[in-house]
């Protein structure tokens, strides 16, 4: 090729960027650069049987619209703002494709794989247990490994830019808690007040419950309601195992347990913790809880809190027995009507049933698939509790986590 007078080049940054994204899209298309032909049908038996060609349709739609875009740029009737949206798309759909693609790369040997489909499962099973009575479909789950100390979801009927929809919740669990999985139950919660309208409808009776003490208290209780309603849907499940998870995830140094930013939609470390101690207490009376958070408040003083902080922290302190009956027995439209509690039986995760319950089945209700497939949020829920109500015995409890999981996630066809 003959070089041009390098004088005489014209510069079109316009076009330049179109090139760049445009073959930025095409390279989206190789599925098989994300996983192996293996992997992709052993996803598909059973998470979603058309999961390739729904990607494949998602980044064909790209890439027929970076390619009219091009095609405006090169006649001249295209604007910088087009590109603008086009690098958007193109971001939506390749966050969409790594969710997928760490899925499918953190299978990689049978007893991750196994493990990790009884990640799906289980968090799928949560859901049911809510939506299908309520007459909603219950959406996939695929699950995948990654580091950090919180979970994440890209949720299933999330619209993207082309107006389809993504077809399962893909939900990260972080390496640490892959034996303590009760933030995958938090986590679908966020799918369920998707999928309900739980969280708006959540925020308006906080909001109700919680003016009379000020219109600054009752908006920031408010705007949590998202968050709060996931760790709702953990706790119905799994009782004070998902309280003592979540303890144990944001405990630290107090400046960031007694942090506060407005706009964030977690509660304040301090306060979501002690609003698990008391959802145990509202549900199963005295019990180790009690200990967890007086300790909680003795080793997190407020003094260590900003001004404006420490002043929510105190105003909201005793309002906690009245905010926690909003969250567990405040009737919405979300649940017909009924309150969550009225919904999800919490009284089958009390310590005392879940006890009740392994006595029972003995050494079956950890080695029966059947039992396992029936209920394995039990199960969850027990390990949990036992870890903080006997830490000596850590090891075993793990142990036998692993174990039941991975014959869960075998049984799994």
């Amino acid at each position: 090729m003959q070089v041009r007078d390098i004088s005489r080049i014209k510069y079109e940054p316009l076009l330049v960027q179109a090139n760049h994204w445009l073959a930025a899209a095409k390279r989206l298309e190789d599925m098989d650069a994300l996983a192996s032909e293996l992997a992709w049908k052993s996803l598909e038996q059973y998470v979603h049987p058309h999961l390739r060609q729904h990607l494949s349709i998602c980044v064909k739609k790209l890439v027929n619209k970076g390619e009219a875009m091009q095609q405006r740029l090169q006649n001249g009737t295209a604007t910088e703002f087009e590109i603008e949206r086009f690098k958007r798309s193109y971001l939506q759909v390749e966050t969409l494709m790594d969710f997928y693609a760490d899925a499918l790369a953190t299978r990689t040997n049978p007893a991750v794989t196994a493990t990790l489909k009884a990640c799906d499962y289980i968090a799928e099973h949560s859901m049911r247990m809510l939506l299908e009575p309520l007459g909603h479909t219950t959406p996939a789950v695929i699950t995948y490994i990654d580091k950090g100390m919180g979970a994440s979801i890209l949720k299933a009927g999330l619209r993207l830019w082309d107006d389809s929809e993504n077809p399962a919740a893909a939900i990260k669990i972080v390496r640490h808690n892959l034996l303590r999985p009760t933030a995958l139950i938090h986590e679908a919660g966020h799918q369920v007040a998707h999928i309900t309208g739980w969280n708006e409808q959540l925020a308006a009776a906080l909001r109700h419950a919680l003016l009379k003490h000020g219109a600054e208290l009752a908006d920031s209780w408010a705007a949590w309601s998202s968050e709060i309603a996931a760790d709702i849907f953990a706790f119905v499940h799994t009782g004070f195992a998902s309280v003592a998870a979540l303890h144990d995830v944001v405990d630290g140094p107090s400046r960031g347990v007694l942090h506060y930013s407005s706009g964030d939609p977690h509660p304040i470390s301090y306060l979501r913790v002690l609003v698990g101690t008391e959802c145990c207490k509202h549900c199963f009376g005295n019990g180790v809880w009690d200990h967890m958070r007086r300790n909680w408040m003795r080793r997190h003083p407020l003094e260590n809190a900003r001004p404006a902080t420490a002043k929510l922290i105190r105003a909201s302190l005793p309002l906690l027995p009245e905010i926690v009956k909003v969250l567990l027995d405040y009737p919405l439209r979300a649940f017909r009507n009924k309150s969550i509690r009225q919904q999800i039986d919490v009284n089958a995760v009390h310590p005392a049933s879940l006890q009740s319950t392994a006595d029972l089945y003995g050494t079956s209700f950890y080695t029966s698939a059947p039992l396992l497939l029936k209920a394995p949020l039990l199960r969850l829920a027990w390990n949990g509790y036992q870890l903080i109500a006997a830490p000596e015995q850590a090891e075993r409890f793990q142990d036998q986590q692993r174990s039941w999981m991975q014959l869960l996630g075998n049984s799994i066809k």
